[in-house]
């Protein structure tokens, strides 16, 4: 195809009919006014035979439907895309080796002005993942990199998205290969359909150092009871060192320490503390490695943890139809907690397999409440109501699990309980996989790198399609996916509402996931047991609360958290003015007012000035008059999971580049791979369709020419 303009005919009817009813016409037009009644001169006849071929032409044209595309080929300059890597590791400086002073030089250098003159260059930045796309390298050299994560595949996909219509000729990767977040990057390059570069930043020889890869602890624990605290090491390039690993509590104090020899250049060791929690509420905790000279950071010598500690075992109270696989299931998995003491009833006609109705003074001393495919038809109605009131009245957190021969109509009787409501008696079963939505303690450690980690390797699940509503005050943190349609509904669902929780989840054959992988290393295992500690801690029921993204930040990072005020009837409420004062160690750090977001929620954030525990104090005011304040404390701390890995990873540059059809340089001969590019001009094509018929003009004319045509007749009395 050559570069040009084009014209195309083209019509509903074949081209030669057209033609032919064109002359047919005009040959009636003509045989029309041969003769004349009365006779009128020649010149008269030629035009009233003019028109009514031209009237008649216009109906053929509307029969026809011809339409005339124009196709314009021009060659184009290829677009090049390069992503620049603003992770926080990108700042480090290792063996003399300033990371951010080679991009520096890349970017001023001749060969990328040069990359850039001759194609058509697109720059973004990135870390955990796509930012935003830059129009010099000026500007974006100006701000230094503090992504909290690295995630090279889901960067160069969204790239690609977004110049989905240029079609890139390659695709730079300008990086030091600190991969942390989402899917392998190597597996995504094997489905890319643009060659990936990788430019590789940094040194490859492992930089000294000592880091406290992660710490594995219970966040809800017990008081009086012996807490083990998992705490995993690595080390680089400190072969024979001693190094001294200490657990200190809030107030700095040493709890326990241990001493350890380092073997070899790469060394990881895990090492278990025990802590004797006597006191309940929220304890912080310090693991840290002692230091040592030349260390390539000490930002990850020190990792804070909490423990939420209770004054008593968790009392669970599962409420239960008729015996099946997954009731089975699910009471062998409370058992197995020891901190859970399990109450049971499960339904065999009226009554139960254990015994009646729990008497009211148990219900008070219920910490959770399980309903596991219950309430049934078979249950006595009057004893169920009196129970459902009861722990109504008593806001006793509750889990509702989907499933079996639920009695939709009994089940009303729990509504204010429920994060969801009934929205259809009849509804149709679905197979789909559960994928989360959101972060939050219910799905994973808040700390995990991946909150959807595990989530994509579990087996479907069957569901019911629109069987519930998601009430207003609830969130969704995972959906289904349907297997056909890909359409998505909610599958777990929380609620905070009226200072009580609730969850629901929705899916019927969830036993299944624990088939997967079962224990701590699978799914379904570890989300019992957050979703059961989750509602065993209690909100205290009032109207101002606080809460913070996560309990544990990077001082490379904002701090955000949101402040949720509810009416007197416990709904969401608009149009309050809240007031946040910052303060550490009792110096204050700032006052600020919160913008509303919706539903009663005010969204805000702030940037910590060092590392330590910061006191936040929230107050409102509606009409000049308090509602109520909370206050909560979070930490800061310069740890980011960019440092646990220092040196530039070239295997997986390597690999990456081969597996896309491109290739791997390190920063050093970058100019060698800017000069070998010699894309071609890319040929673009702009198809545009112009319609000869359905047009108003066309009509207007047709109607002129008959007008025409018949005045003339009228005025000459022609028959």
């Amino acid at each position: 195809m050559h570069p040009g303009t084009s014209y195309h005919l083209s019509s509903s009817i074949q081209l030669w009919l057209v033609v032919l009813s064109l002359l047919v016409i005009a040959g009636f037009s003509y045989w029309s006014y041969r003769r004349t009644v009365p006779p009128v001169s020649g010149w008269l006849r030629v035009v009233l035979s003019l028109l009514r071929w031209g009237a008649l032409c216009g109906g053929v044209f509307l029969l026809a439907r011809p339409e005339i595309e124009i196709r314009n080929v021009s060659l184009d300059e290829p677009t090049v895309l390069m992503l620049v890597d603003r992770s926080a590791s990108m700042s480090l400086v290792q063996s003399d080796i300033d990371r951010m002073s080679q991009v520096e030089q890349l970017l001023n250098g001749d060969s990328f002005k040069l990359l850039r003159g001759k194609y058509r260059l697109r720059l973004f930045s990135f870390s955990d993942s796509l930012e935003r796309e830059w129009v010099d390298a000026v500007t974006m050299l100006a701000k230094a990199p503090a992504g909290q994560g690295t995630n090279l595949g889901q960067a160069w996909m969204q790239a690609l998205e977004e110049c989905d219509s240029d079609d890139p000729a390659a695709l730079i990767l300008v990086t030091d290969g600190a991969h942390n977040r989402g899917a392998d990057p190597a597996r995504l390059a094997r489905i890319t359909h643009t060659p990936v570069w990788t430019v590789g930043i940094g040194s490859p020889k492992p930089a000294r150092d000592l880091m406290i890869n992660s710490v594995s602890v219970n966040p809800v624990v017990y008081q009086g009871s012996k807490v083990p605290v998992e705490i995993s090491c690595r080390s680089v390039g400190v072969d024979g060192a001693y190094v001294n690993i200490i657990l200190r509590d809030a107030n700095g104090s040493r709890i326990a320490s241990r001493k350890a020899r380092i073997e070899g250049d790469f060394y990881e060791e895990t090492i278990i503390f025990e802590i004797d929690v006597e006191t309940p509420g929220k304890l912080r905790y310090v693991v840290e490695i002692a230091r040592l000279d030349d260390e390539l950071t000490y930002d990850n010598n020190r990792r804070s943890f909490y423990l939420n500690v209770l004054e008593n075992r968790m009392r669970v109270l599962l409420m239960a139809g008729p015996p099946d696989q997954s009731l089975g299931d699910l009471v062998r998995r409370l058992s197995e907690d020891e901190n859970i003491e399990l109450i049971q009833r499960t339904t065999r006609g009226s009554s139960f397999y254990e015994g009646g109705w729990l008497e009211s003074g148990m219900i008070d001393r219920i910490d959770v409440l399980l309903l596991h495919h219950f309430p049934v038809k078979s249950n006595n109605r009057k004893k169920l109501e009196e129970f459902a009131r009861e722990v109504v009245d008593k806001n006793i957190p509750t889990g509702f699990f989907e499933g079996g021969q639920i009695n939709l109509g009994a089940l009303k009787l729990f509504d204010p309980l429920l994060p969801v409501s009934l929205n259809r008696f009849r509804v149709k079963a679905f197979r789909g996989q559960v994928l989360p939505v959101r972060r939050h303690a219910v799905i994973a450690d808040p700390n995990s790198a991946d909150f959807t980690s595990g989530w994509s390797e579990l087996p479907p699940v069957i569901f019911l399609e629109n069987a519930f509503k998601v009430k207003p005050q609830a969130l969704v943190l995972a959906e289904f996916i349907e297997e056909n349609s890909l359409k998505r509904y909610p599958a777990i669902i929380i609620s905070e509402a009226g200072g009580s929780k609730s969850t629901a989840l929705m899916m019927r054959d969830f036993w299944r996931w624990g088939l997967e992988k079962p224990g701590d290393d699978g799914v379904l295992e570890p989300l019992l047991s957050r979703l059961i500690r989750w509602l065993a801690v209690r909100k205290i029921d009032k109207r101002v609360k606080l809460a913070f993204d996560r309990e544990i930040f990077s001082n490379q990072e904002q701090v955000g958290f949101t402040v949720t005020v509810l009416d007197e009837n416990y709904l969401p409420l608009d149009g309050v003015d809240v007031f946040v004062d910052i303060s550490m160690d009792d110096k204050a750090g700032g006052h600020t007012a919160l913008e509303g977001v919706g539903r009663g929620r005010y969204r805000g954030s702030f940037r910590s000035w060092t590392e330590g525990e910061y006191n936040v104090a929230v107050s409102t005011l509606l009409d000049e008059q308090s509602i109520g304040e909370d206050h909560g404390k979070v930490t800061v701390e310069p740890f980011s999971i960019e440092l646990l890995a220092g040196n530039l990873n070239e295997e997986l540059l390597r690999g990456i580049g081969e597996a896309s059809g491109g290739g791997y340089v390190p920063v050093a001969v970058v100019d060698s791979l800017f000069g070998s590019f010699d894309f071609s001009p890319v040929e673009r094509e702009n198809v545009r369709i112009v319609q000869l018929w359905g047009r108003a003009w066309l009509l207007i004319v047709i109607i002129s020419l008959l007008a025409v045509e018949w005045i003339i007749r009228v005025r000459l009395g022609m028959l």
